[in-house]
C-alpha cells in the first residue's frame, strides 16, 4: 500500500510560484476571511520570537484589517512574512475550496448516481471527519491523496488532491485535483473533470465508502451547480409542476380577474403552450444539450418507396438552453406542439438524448 496523507493536514508546501498564485487569485475580502479562519486554528497560527510585535494573534488580525484596501500587501504579508516557510495542505485546500465554491461555473460538472439493489441509502454520514477518513482510506489503496471536505448549504463539497509523482512539498498539477459535491441524504453527486487514469479509482473509492452496488454516470453535465441540483433532486417537479413545489398555485382560481389588457389569440396560444409544457418559472440552466436523432429516410427507386435509416446530431448551446427553447416558441421559430424530447428536457435529467423514430 502506498503512503497516504489522510491526517497530514499540517505538512508544508514550500514557497513556490504556484503557491503564490493560489493565494493571489482571491479577492482581498476573500483573503481576509480565510486568514481569520486560519488564526482560529492553533496549528496554523504563525510562530514568532517572544519579543516580536506580532506575537499576539489579536494584534496580527488587526494588522490584516488595516491592509483591507491593498490586496498586494495582504498577499505579500501572507507569502513573505507570516507563512514564509510555506502553507500547509489544509491551508491550500481551504484556499482552493473557497475559490471554486464561489465560482463553481469554472468547472464542468458530471452527474453520478449511487445505486443500491433495494434503492435504499445504505450509508449515511453525519460527521464529515468520519466521511473524510473513510473515503481517503479507500482512495489510498490506489494513490497518495489528501482529502478536504466542507459543508455548504447542507451539501458536502470534496476536494481530492492526488500526490502521486510529485514530492510531498510540491503542489500537484490542477488536473490531479478533483472536486465532488454530494447532495446530502440522496443518491446523487456531481464530479468535476477527472483524468482517465484516476476515474475508475475515484468511482471505486466512492462505491466502497457509500456501500453501494454500482455508480452510474448520468447523461447530465454542465457548469451551473444549482441548476444541476434542481434537475437531479426535483426531476418530477419541473416545468408546469414547479409551481406546486414553489407554492405558486392560485388558491382561488374561480376568483381570478384579468390583470392586463387582452392579447390576440395567437400570442395567447403561444403563452399557453409554453406554460403547459414548461410552467411559469425560469428553467434550470443547461449550457449544452446534444440530441442524436435516428429516423427513417424515404427515397424513391424505380417508382418504389424505400426507407433507409439516417442519423443526425443537433447541439444546442447557450447560457440556458431550455429557456432558449421557450423563446423559440414566443419568437415563432418553433411551432407547438413541440417534440416530446424537447418538452421534457427539464425533467429528463439529461443533456445527451437519443431519439429513435421507428420505421413505418
Amino acid at each position: 500500500m502506498q503512503n497516504h496523507f489522510v491526517n497530514n493536514d499540517y505538512a508544508l508546501f514550500t514557497p513556490q510560484p504556484s503557491l503564490r498564485r493560489v493565494i493571489n487569485r482571491h479577492s482581498k475580502d476573500s483573503l481576509l476571511k480565510i486568514v481569520k479562519k486560519w488564526l482560529e486554528i492553533p496549528q496554523l497560527i504563525p510562530k514568532y520570537e517572544e519579543n516580536n510585535e506580532y506575537q499576539q494573534t489579536k494584534n496580527l488580525w488587526q494588522i490584516y484589517e488595516k491592509l483591507f484596501g491593498n490586496k498586494k500587501k495582504i498577499v505579500d504579508k501572507i507569502y513573505f512574512d507570516d507563512w514564509k516557510n510555506g502553507l500547509t495542505y489544509l491551508q491550500v485546500a481551504q484556499l482552493d475550496m473557497k475559490y471554486f465554491h464561489d465560482r463553481p461555473n469554472l468547472k464542468q460538472w458530471k452527474a453520478l448516481k449511487l445505486c443500491w439493489d433495494d434503492g435504499e441509502l445504505r450509508k449515511e454520514f453525519r460527521n464529515k471527519e468520519i466521511l473524510r477518513s473513510t473515503l481517503s482510506k479507500h482512495l489510498s489503496l490506489f494513490f497518495a491523496n489528501h482529502l478536504y471536505i466542507e459543508v455548504y448549504d447542507k451539501n458536502w463539497w470534496f476536494r481530492i488532491s492526488i500526490h502521486d509523482g510529485v514530492s510531498q512539498n510540491s503542489l500537484p498539477i490542477n488536473a490531479n485535483i478533483i472536486y465532488l459535491i454530494y447532495f446530502t441524504n440522496s443518491e446523487h453527486l456531481l464530479c468535476s473533470n477527472v483524468k482517465r487514469e484516476h476515474k475508475e479509482f475515484i468511482l471505486q473509492g466512492l462505491l466502497k465508502t457509500f456501500a453501494c452496488q454500482k455508480i452510474e454516470e448520468c447523461d447530465l453535465k454542465g457548469k451551473y451547480v444549482n441548476s444541476l441540483e434542481q434537475l437531479l433532486l426535483h426531476q418530477k417537479s419541473q416545468g408546469i409542476y414547479s409551481q406546486y413545489r414553489l407554492n405558486q398555485v392560485d388558491d382561488s382560481p374561480l376568483e381570478h380577474t384579468s390583470k392586463g389588457p387582452n392579447i390576440d389569440d395567437q400570442m395567447k396560444s403561444k403563452d399557453n403552450a409554453i406554460d403547459d409544457n414548461f410552467g411559469p418559472n425560469e428553467q434550470p440552466s443547461l449550457d449544452v444539450v446534444e440530441i442524436k436523432l435516428d429516423m427513417p429516410f424515404n427515397t424513391y427507386t424505380d417508382n418504389h418507396l424505400e426507407e433507409s435509416p439516417i442519423s443526425t446530431t443537433v447541439v444546442f448551446e447557450g447560457s440556458n438552453v431550455i429557456e432558449g427553447v421557450k423563446k423559440m416558441v414566443t419568437s415563432g421559430y418553433a411551432i407547438p406542439p413541440l417534440p416530446k424530447f424537447l418538452v421534457e428536457l427539464h425533467s429528463s435529467s439529461k443533456n445527451y438524448i437519443e431519439v429513435v423514430q421507428q420505421e413505418n
